[in-house]
């Protein structure tokens, strides 16, 4: 534990406690979402108590050139990827609200950790519209990954 968090210059400590010293488990959902004019906020709720990064895969409709946003990257034409770090959840806070700005292009879904990386206990509520598909198990019903889920 010590080396590993030692060799990526980080404190750890809370990813070994919750992993291997409670039984608690991670559970994340979109809980709402709201577009005013180009910006879109997407509020993620972690209902379950182990804290874990927030990964939102954006869907985007058709359009020019998505604008950059800090924390995204584009994988495709229509797709980003929204990475935000784990301590967003470390002063106790129930929802974080991560507002996405692609400039004309307009966010059609949203899907809370995508890759399935991490073990959510409700992975049905990862997913917005809710109309979507929701979101399966890895290793589970034969869902085929996106093809950044498997990239090294």
């Amino acid at each position: 534990m010590f080396f590993m968090s030692r060799a990526l210059g980080r404190d750890l400590g809370w990813f070994w406690y919750y992993w291997l010293f409670t039984t608690e488990s991670v559970d994340g959902a979109i809980a709402n979402l709201q577009r005013a004019g180009s910006r879109t906020t997407v509020t993620v709720r972690q209902d379950g108590q182990m804290p874990s990064p927030v990964v939102l895969e954006v869907r985007l409709g058709p359009g020019r050139a998505a604008a950059p946003m800090r924390g995204a990257r584009m994988v495709d034409d229509s797709t980003a990827l929204v990475s935000v770090p784990v301590e967003v959840w470390f002063e106790g806070r129930r929802s974080y609200d991560d507002v996405l700005d692609f400039g004309a292009r307009v966010v059609q879904a949203v899907t809370l950790d995508p890759c399935g990386r991490f073990p959510d206990r409700d992975p049905s509520d990862n997913v917005w519209p809710r109309s979507a598909a929701p979101a399966a198990v890895p290793g589970g019903g034969g869902r085929s990954w996106p093809g950044y889920c498997t990239e090294q």
